[in-house]
């Protein structure tokens, strides 16, 4: 009995042994296990600054191409139709600009000039056009072009008077028309309707009372030399620079003269509150080979005009690539010589807020 009593008590001890070391082990190992977890997290945490989000890593190369890649603005820019002066102009200014600017890209093309100029303004083809300065007056205002009349571009905004546009006013030399009081009962081709030369002839000749007065050939430069040569018509306008090859040209194969725009009528011009858009303007004599003597007429300006819609900061700096380079766009024709900072600001409309704060900030408008 007594032997029995105490192996029971030793395998009791035995057991609790046991226990107390399987304890142990199970504690051991949950620590181990703990801190084995925590160095397999720790290279996670250590490589984390290291990472790119997807949006972090799009970025990077963007921010490292973008002098490469430089985004532009891009202008729609309506010229002229070739023959004329516009044309070319227009062009190497639209060529320089793009050329110099690192934020701007002007598209030139072909058009209609300034009637199809204004027009394209109005609708949002064009953001940049030449037009004749009387022209923009009367697109600005809604007055007496068919297009326009009653249908003001009120978006139209001026950049920058360019160069003197003269009203040449040419004649057969054997139609006996010294100056313009002499067109009274002549065959005078006015332009088409609906044209800037129609607008611009019907303004002076009504002003002068000689629009009733004279028979009237609605025909351009393009369609009238045919006319001239055939002596079917005596007299026709064109508004163009000194001077104009088409008119060299004809003076070839027929015998011209210029018609001089006396004080008198220069004078009722300027009564009539048109001395703004219609200027003395003289033709010096040589300016074409059959021209002997100086011609005085009356000019309009050739003007660079835009959408009010185009950004302000986009029109300074058209305007300040165009003047910095104007050397290299004074090349393209001989009146682009004419092209002075000093006088660009002074036009008959409204000038585009960009380019008023060009012009203050050159000092050239206060």
């Amino acid at each position: 009995m007594a032997r029995h009593r105490k192996a029971s008590s030793g395998g009791s001890n035995t057991m609790m042994i046991a226990i107390g070391v399987i304890v142990i082990l199970v504690i051991v190992a949950a620590a181990f296990m703990f801190m084995g977890g925590e160095e397999t997290q720790t290279p996670t945490q250590q490589e984390t600054p290291t990472q790119q989000t997807p949006a972090q890593q799009e970025q990077t190369p963007a921010q490292e191409q973008t002098p490469a890649q430089k985004e532009e603005f891009r202008i729609i820019m309506y010229t002229g139709s070739p023959g004329g002066i516009y044309n070319p102009l227009g062009k190497r200014i639209a060529e320089v600009v793009s050329k110099y600017s690192d934020t701007l890209e002007v598209v030139a093309q072909d058009s209609g000039a300034s009637v199809a100029n204004g027009k394209a303004i109005k609708i949002g083809d064009a953001q940049v056009a030449l037009m004749q300065s009387d022209v923009a007056y009367f697109a600005y205002n809604g007055k007496l072009i068919k297009d326009f009349d009653g249908n003001p571009v009120t978006n139209l905004r001026a950049l920058a008077s360019l160069y003197p546009e003269p009203i040449q006013i040419v004649a057969r030399a054997d139609a006996g028309i010294n100056t313009i009081w002499d067109l009274e009962g002549k065959v005078v081709a006015v332009g088409n309707p609906g044209s800037g030369l129609y607008a611009t002839a019907f303004t002076i000749l009504t002003t002068l009372g000689l629009w009733d007065n004279i028979v009237k050939q609605e025909l351009g430069f393009k369609d009238v030399s045919q006319q001239i040569k055939q002596g079917t018509v005596d007299v026709f306008f064109v508004v163009a620079g000194v001077p104009t090859p088409k008119i060299e040209q004809l003076a070839i194969q027929v015998k011209l003269n210029l018609v001089n725009v006396p004080d008198d009528a220069i004078q009722k011009l300027k009564e009539a509150g048109l001395g703004s858009l219609y200027l003395p303007y003289n033709i010096p004599a040589g300016s074409y080979e059959f021209q002997t003597e100086d011609i005085q007429t009356v000019t309009v300006m050739a003007t660079l005009v835009a959408s009010a819609d185009l950004p302000d900061d986009v029109v300074y700096e058209f305007l300040k690539t165009m003047f910095e380079r104007l050397d290299e766009i004074k090349t393209v024709h001989e009146r682009a010589k004419d092209i002075d900072i000093m006088n660009a600001p002074t036009t008959p409309i409204p000038l585009h807020p960009g380019a008023e704060k060009f012009y203050k900030d050159q000092g050239v408008l206060s």
